[in-house]
């Protein structure tokens, strides 16, 4: 453990995480497929007879994908990089110096991509249309672009291929067995976000020639060609996965009290429902466009998003144990320490550079282990409680379960000698006690003693 563990009460690290990036996904989504939908958008109002009337409208539409994907977009794009440095430092710093100049194109891109849309925007009514067009095209281009080098590094997290700590190949992770698929998928769901997007826009116009059944015509079509296409896609996708994600969607794995963990299998349902919903519903749109309204133009981009949603919690789930497959497990111990036997069963806080000194077999020190160890996916009693899962428990019987805990296949192995499992034990039963008592759960914010410093090298 090279860096302090950001224990978040009640929610986690993980679902801060979790919460900032879900909603940067599905800006970000929007950004890229809206400013394909623009591109194209212009290019049709160039061939309409009433192209003026059909740039105003496509101005709306700009107006609001503008403030939409530059306000929040960038928000949470900072809050994504401030939340996963503090949540898992130690993956965060092999993803950057991995990639590097991967992520110095990327935030060249941004900055491009940035400038060209306000270019476009506050252009409108001075630019050439020539320029417009380009304009757009140019923003479409940089923004898939964007996309491109992200896809590489995300999909890298879950099936990294043929890249090693060892061979540190940055083509190899980049262009991973999950890559295509994944960037195929992502690129259909985004010109889908908009063209629902452009659906939503279109069914505030007051419909009185037929101009409405046009426009909402022309964006429905973005939509369903994503519908029919992305569940194709997705099965060349679940073909690169590795085998222990398949095996946990499927069915999931005995937890920790009991049952099993299915709750990744209900995001990939999530995703099919909203995916067959939204086939459903821009056929009716496709149908009968003047009947559109706004509440359910707003309900399909809603059930969009919430398979979007969907996917991402899946994706990331299925990485379990890990945070990078078969490289760094979600408690920030390295795969290659884990087969190492010595070091596994050696004093996990001897060897924890953020510790302090604590009595053996201890409840203070089964707090730090649980502290350095657990609270990367587990709160007390908030999100992934640990406290409804260890309600049975008897210190024996936690010692006992803390020496197999990885069997399931969603947790990593336990790091430390016989002290240590003693010490977290005795610290998860006496939470019971705790809190029969009345008493309320140890604060996570203090550490039971002194403040951990870091510990020298060699020491």
């Amino acid at each position: 453990m090279n860096y302090p563990v950001w224990d978040v009460p009640a929610w986690g690290s993980g679902l801060v995480v979790a919460v900032i990036a879900i909603l940067h996904v599905l800006v970000s989504h929007l950004a890229i497929g809206g400013g394909a939908f623009l591109f194209v958008a212009e290019l049709w109002s160039n061939r309409q007879p009433d192209g003026a009337r059909v740039r105003d409208w496509l101005h709306k539409y700009a107006t609001y994908f503008l403030v939409y994907t530059t306000v929040f977009g960038a928000i949470t794009g900072v809050g994504i990089w401030f939340a996963i440095q503090l949540a898992n430092p130690e993956a965060t710093s092999l993803l950057i110096h991995q990639f590097v100049f991967a992520w110095a194109i990327e935030w060249v891109m941004f900055l491009g991509e940035l400038t060209v849309l306000y270019f476009y925007y506050y252009g409108w009514q001075t630019n050439p249309r020539r320029l417009q067009v380009f304009l757009a095209g140019a923003y479409f281009g940089i923004a898939w672009g964007s996309l491109f080098v992200i896809n590489g590094i995300l999909s890298f997290m879950l099936t990294p291929g043929e890249w090693t700590l060892q061979n540190g190949s940055i083509a190899a992770g980049f262009f991973n067995p999950g890559f295509v698929p994944s960037l195929l998928i992502r690129t259909l769901v985004m010109l889908s976000l908009g063209g629902l997007f452009g659906v939503i826009v279109g069914a505030r116009i007051a419909d009185d020639d037929g101009f409405k059944e046009r426009v909402i015509s022309f964006s429905v079509k973005w939509v369903i060609p994503a519908a029919v296409l992305v569940p194709l896609l997705t099965w060349w996708y679940w073909s690169t996965l590795p085998e222990n994600a398949r095996v946990l969607a499927q069915g999931g794995v005995a937890g920790v009290g009991g049952g099993k963990m299915e709750v990744i299998t209900r995001h990939l349902w999530l995703t099919v429902a909203a995916s067959a919903a939204i086939l459903v519903g821009a056929l009716l749109v496709a149908a009968r466009p003047r009947a559109t309204r706004t509440v359910g133009a707003l309900a399909l981009f809603l059930v969009a998003q919430c398979g979007v949603m969907g996917a991402e919690f899946f994706r990331e789930m299925a990485r379990k144990p890990y945070v990078i497959h078969n490289v760094l497990y979600s408690n920030s111990l390295w795969a290659a320490q884990a087969a190492d036997a010595a070091y596994m069963q050696g004093s996990y806080l001897d060897q924890a550079k953020w510790a302090t000194p604590l009595e053996p077999q201890s409840r203070a020190r089964g707090e730090w282990v649980f502290r350095l160890q657990c609270v990367n996916c587990h709160t007390r009693d908030g999100y992934r409680a640990i406290m409804p899962r260890t309600k049975d428990w008897t210190e024996e019987f936690g010692q006992q379960w803390l020496t197999r805990m990885s069997e399931g296949g969603v947790m990593p192995p336990f790091q430390g000698d016989e002290a240590d499992r003693a010490a977290l034990a005795r610290y998860l039963v006496s939470l019971h006690h705790e809190a029969g008592r009345g008493e309320e759960t140890p604060a996570v914010t203090s550490p039971p003693t002194t403040a951990p410093v870091a510990k020298e090298e060699g020491r």
